[in-house]
């Protein structure tokens, strides 16, 4: 099952992120990524930009003991594919963000309640865009087109 989908950061770009971090708190995120949409429906889904490269701004940080993240920028091309909207008030894009670590049972979903303050200059990092997969005995990225199947009232 495709859980959600965005741009996903590795290798050295994890490690810039948590080079920026003012505090390490003791869970460090073990995806570091940019949700667009959290269970996105069948036309929510963006097989045409999945596994594209894409460069982003980190703009600002925030820290409240509970979270720690950066706000992003993406690129204009980008903006049509974030459609994150706030549970709270669904007209309103939460602010595009990422999650570095966690205080012990947090939430990175509350990352997007940080008050972000500005970096003294944009930093730019590239991720991928991709889905995260859930399955029953498997976790994982993927930058592959999804296709899910319905086999006798089961999805693969």
């Amino acid at each position: 099952m495709l859980s959600y989908e965005g741009i996903f950061f590795e290798g050295a770009e994890v490690e810039l992120i948590h080079s920026l971090e003012k505090v390490t708190l003791p869970v460090i995120n073990d995806e570091i990524h940019c949700t667009f949409k959290y269970h996105p429906d069948d036309c929510e889904i963006f097989n045409d930009i999945v596994g594209k490269e894409v460069e982003v701004l980190l703009v600002g940080y925030g820290f409240d003991g509970e979270n720690s993240g950066f706000a992003i920028q993406l690129p204009k091309e980008m903006m049509p594919y974030y459609i994150n909207y706030d549970e709270a008030n669904p007209e309103q894009l939460k602010i595009p963000h990422i999650t570095a670590s966690l205080a012990v049972g947090a939430k990175a979903s509350n990352t997007k309640n940080l008050h972000f303050e500005p970096l003294s200059k944009p930093i730019p990092i590239t991720g991928k865009f991709g889905y995260w997969i859930k399955e029953t005995d498997n976790e994982h990225i993927s930058y592959d087109v999804y296709d899910k199947i319905e086999i006798g009232g089961n999805t693969r």
